[in-house]
């Protein structure tokens, strides 16, 4: 039997047999939470009146003290029963959280721990724990002797995409200019000042046959090739290539090669990385993009390594970079998981995104390279054996 009050808290529950009951009284609210409250009694005919029924009042989630890519700090406020025993903090994916639905986080036996940080590694469900970038929601239960007393709140919390992105200050936005056909499997482009230098990959024959390197230089504005150099002497695929201001380096994915322009052969060999997608110049050294998600600098003059750095996207739980580009003091890295381009300064302090709306494209979204270099104010960015340019706009 069961009976719902009115706005004053009134009800009534009539043709209820004399006997020993049990009472539970409910009081549920969308936003403030609920809670519930049982109490025994007896009837030995006619009438019983309750003067009062008192509810405990539901502990309320309060807003964040602190979010950030890889954690949220929650706070409620106290517990005013009498009769506390614990809270039960659970979060979930969606709003239809309770105890049945929810992922336990948490328990607390003091009726002033009313804190909790929230990191990634803390919980686990379907595989997944705290994210960048993801939505959840919590809630908090308050239990006494009998059970479960009262629920809070369900609340909503996103986690950031990154950490201080009020230190992002250096944000654009990329439109497409230009765009034109290279000849073939393009897996590098770099360009000298005046001209586009292009590398192309062709295997030839099994795995322990050579394969085929032709290095070519391109006048966009003409459509015209102006010097072809191939190489067979390598069973190794290339992975981006840069210009230095006098010669080209070569990625072959654990090593790197200068071209000596003159005899048009492979100069200058130096091992690093693991596996390099892409290379740049900037500020006196090689820009090694290791796929391992980190940044290689390189001295060209004898091959030692001047330092190294984890690309953002690490912490976004991202791998599978692509293309590495330089200018003045910013090195623009891109990811086929992601959609914005990550800048970093000669440091490898991540200090700027570049928004960018192409991944889902069909010729992209298949392209396993991303090869980038500048040309002036342009950046340049090739998909396969697509190459396009676009402008840049400051995100003022």
């Amino acid at each position: 039997m069961k009976d719902k009050a009115d706005h004053e808290g009134r009800f009534t529950i009539s043709d209820v047999n004399a006997g020993n009951h049990t009472l539970k009284a409910t009081s549920t609210d969308s936003i403030d939470g609920y809670s519930e409250i049982e109490t025994d009694i007896t009837l030995s005919g006619g009438d019983l009146d309750l003067e009062s029924l008192l509810l405990p009042v539901p502990v309320r989630l309060l807003e964040p003290t602190e979010v950030t890519s890889s954690s949220i700090n929650l706070i409620w406020n106290k517990c005013g029963a009498d009769d506390f025993r614990e809270y039960k903090i659970y979060i979930h994916h969606s709003s239809a959280l309770d105890e049945s639905t929810g992922t336990l986080l948490h328990i607390a036996t003091d009726i002033y721990d009313t804190v909790l940080s929230v990191n990634e590694g803390d919980f686990w469900w379907a595989g997944s724990t705290l994210m960048p970038n993801s939505t959840y929601f919590f809630r908090v239960f308050v239990m006494n002797a009998f059970g479960r007393m009262s629920g809070s709140n369900i609340l909503k919390v996103s986690t950031d995409l990154w950490d201080y992105p009020y230190e992002l200050t250096h944000n654009y936005t990329i439109e497409l200019e230009s765009a034109f056909a290279a000849q073939g499997n393009l897996t590098g482009i770099a360009w000298d000042g005046s001209y586009y230098w292009m590398i192309y990959y062709e295997e030839l024959g099994g795995f322990y046959d050579n394969n085929q390197l032709t290095l070519v230089k391109y006048d966009h504005e003409q459509g015209a090739t102006l010097d072809t150099i191939v190489f067979n002497e390598s069973n190794y695929s290339s992975y981006g290539i840069t210009w230095d201001g006098s010669s080209v380096w070569i990625s072959f994915g654990a090593c790197i090669r200068a071209v000596d322009l003159e005899t048009e052969k492979l100069d200058r060999t130096y091992c690093a990385g693991e596996a390099i997608a892409d290379l740049a110049w900037g500020n006196g050294n090689l820009l090694l993009l290791d796929n391992w998600n980190k940044v290689i600098l390189l001295n060209p003059v004898n091959g030692s390594i001047n330092g190294q750095f984890p690309t953002p996207f690490t912490e976004i739980g991202f791998s599978g970079e692509r293309g590495i580009a330089y200018r003045d003091g910013e090195i623009w890295i891109i990811n086929n998981w992601h959609n914005e381009i990550c800048i970093l300064d000669d440091s490898g302090k991540h200090i700027g995104v570049v928004e960018v709306d192409f991944l889902q494209d069909d010729i992209i979204s298949g392209s396993y390279s991303m090869p980038m270099c500048f040309n002036g104010d342009r950046i340049v960015i090739a998909f396969n054996s697509q190459v396009r340019i676009y402008t840049i706009q400051p995100i003022e």
